[in-house]
């Protein structure tokens, strides 16, 4: 595949991961009540602080992943950290399905996306030049 259709593809797959942080992970946890979890097939936890820096979190990472989408070679590192966040989010869903026990179909359903944007970020990686 030519470099310039692993950038395309790149840039696709980054245009969508910021969506997702958007609209599906960052507002809903910073600003939705939490009566609307269970829909999600989440638990309403005592104090939602930690739902909330989370959404704020992934709100933070679509900034950052929007910047990579419009210039992917000049943002390669922030690629580089896309493949550490999904791989680190999907682990943690594993680990905790192992230990505790996880039943959201959003949460397996996020996990199995991560793990997707983990492989297209490692598969379309821009190279750095002359190496």
């Amino acid at each position: 595949m030519k470099a310039s259709q692993r950038l395309d593809w790149l840039r696709r797959v980054l245009l969508v991961k910021v969506v997702l942080c958007f609209l599906v992970w960052g507002l809903p946890a910073l600003l939705a009540p939490p009566t609307l979890l269970p829909w999600f097939g989440l638990t309403v936890p005592e104090d939602p602080i930690f739902l909330r820096l989370f959404g704020a979190l992934a709100i933070a990472l679509g900034v950052a992943y929007g910047y990579a989408y419009q210039d992917p070679v000049k943002n390669a590192a922030i690629v580089r950290v896309g493949v550490v966040d999904n791989v680190l989010a999907t682990l943690t869903v594993i680990v905790l399905s192992l230990t505790r026990g996880v039943s959201s179909w959003f949460v397996w359903l996020s996990a199995a996306l991560t793990a997707l944007f983990s492989v297209a970020f490692v598969a379309w990686m821009p190279r750095q030049q002359g190496a």
